[in-house]
């Protein structure tokens, strides 16, 4: 299986639709899986040629909007521990996450995506089955760009997803609600969902520099991880119906021009103060949590948006 079979020069019109031999065949998969991986904040799903994701956080940016990549576990878990994963002081989950309202923070531990790569393969088959359909289509929004050729490089951290599917999910009161990208118009969602193929064992395999780390999950057991890419406290805004986060995800593309997604009917979220873990990272061991200032009250969504072949 060739795991970087990657179209790097994808082109965002009727053109990509005639890419072929596409690896593995779709499945009819119930609405339950063993594993949950879950995506929240600002970051790009790229569709490949085999029909697998590529996962691309923001890398280096002109536009002044920084955006920390991390991971994230409870506490004794599984996956916490094959992953070394560490607790961070101040941060607080439910300020990143809706679904996770009520919890412990100190039930949770994390680590750093910067310069990192995962890779989640489930079952025999690359394709991983779409029905994450509120993405922002950059395809629509961006027609005729194409995706830069440089992106594994250029981004902050990459995830490939083979096998198993993603839903639509939402971390945020905004999400689902109806923006506009210019004259085009679409539903958004800031959380994605990835689970495993029914019945499938699961490998994880996350390496960094020299570093590498696998954990295979077979199909009795459970396991849950969250992907967050939150924006940093300077690069936040406080107007909830206007979306400067939108200027980075034309950062994927080449020479496309940033259109700022809006929606009156965004109300912003009230959420805990809490730090931002690897805000500014001190040191490449992990373990070492460098925390960048608590967030202000009033946040706006970090969307998630999707390159596909169509």
């Amino acid at each position: 299986m060739n795991r970087r079979n990657f179209v790097s020069r994808v082109v965002l019109g009727g053109a990509a639709a005639a890419c072929t031999n596409f690896g593995g065949s779709a499945y009819a998969a119930p609405s339950t899986g063993s594993f949950k991986f879950r995506f929240v904040g600002l970051m790009a799903f790229v569709e490949r040629q085999d029909r697998s994701f590529l996962v691309a956080t923001p890398g280096q940016s002109h536009h002044h909007a920084t955006h920390i990549p991390f991971l994230m576990a409870r506490k004794g878990s599984a996956l916490a521990d094959a992953f070394g994963m560490a607790p961070a002081r101040g941060v607080v989950p439910a300020a990143f996450d809706t679904e996770l309202e009520g919890t412990r923070p100190s039930d949770f531990v994390y680590r750093s995506l910067a310069n990192t790569a995962i890779e989640v393969v489930s079952g025999t088959t690359d394709r991983v089955v779409n029905e994450a359909n509120q993405m922002a289509h950059l395809k629509s929004i961006a027609p005729g760009k194409r995706l830069r050729g440089n992106l594994e490089k250029w981004a902050a951290s990459t995830i490939s997803l083979r096998g198993g599917r993603i839903e639509n999910s939402s971390a945020h009161p905004d999400a689902g609600k109806l923006w506009s990208f210019g004259s085009h118009q679409q539903r958004l969602t800031d959380a994605v969902n990835y689970r495993n193929q029914p019945g499938a064992t699961t490998t994880i395999r996350l390496t960094r520099g020299t570093e590498v780390q696998t954990v295979t999950i077979d199909a009795s057991q459970a396991g849950e991880l969250w992907m967050i890419s939150s924006a940093a406290m300077d690069a936040r805004m406080n107007n909830a119906m206007m979306l400067i986060h939108s200027e980075l995800l034309f950062d994927f593309l080449v020479d496309a021009t940033p259109i700022l997604a809006t929606c009156p009917m965004a109300t912003g979220r009230d959420v805990p103060a809490t730090e931002l873990p690897f805000a500014a990272p001190t040191s490449a061991t992990m373990g070492v949590i460098a925390s960048g200032g608590t967030m202000p009250p009033l946040v706006e969504m970090c969307f998630i948006a999707a390159i596909l072949f169509g």
